[in-house]
């Protein structure tokens, strides 16, 4: 292997970017629709609401937007912590969402049939 040859070009980590800024575009929208190009049919979400573990094999995040609408205020920045031809996993720091909180988002996408789609999602909600 040849160690100064590049794996991921920054086209990759541009789309990446697109599609976890898609994402939060869905939030900010209250835009369910949007949610089905971003994740896979698959995909899991965990995380922590006031304390309590919620989540599983449905799309809360869906759950979320229809019961309490867009987030119109919502301010986001995206990291890619890392990425390979394949894969990359994300973190997005999120303040003002429907409900006024803030939380940490952390993406897993996988790259399938040229298209980056997040396999997983784990969450942390901050206390208000």
């Amino acid at each position: 292997m040849n160690v100064n040859q590049r794996t991921v070009s920054a086209n990759e980590y541009k789309n990446v970017t697109e599609a976890a800024t898609k994402y939060v575009e869905a939030l900010r929208t209250g835009n369910v629709d949007m949610l089905s190009d971003v994740f896979h049919k698959d995909c899991v979400t965990y995380g922590t609401v006031n304390g309590e573990l919620m989540g599983g094999a449905s799309n809360p995040t869906a759950d979320f937007i229809q019961n309490y609408g867009k987030s119109p205020e919502i301010i986001f920045h995206i990291d890619i912590l890392d990425i390979t031809p394949t894969t990359a996993v994300v973190r997005i720091v999120m303040e003002k969402d429907a409900v006024g909180s803030d939380c940490n988002d952390y993406l897993s996408f996988i790259k399938l049939d040229k298209r980056w789609a997040v396999i997983s999602k784990i969450f942390h909600q901050f206390e208000k």
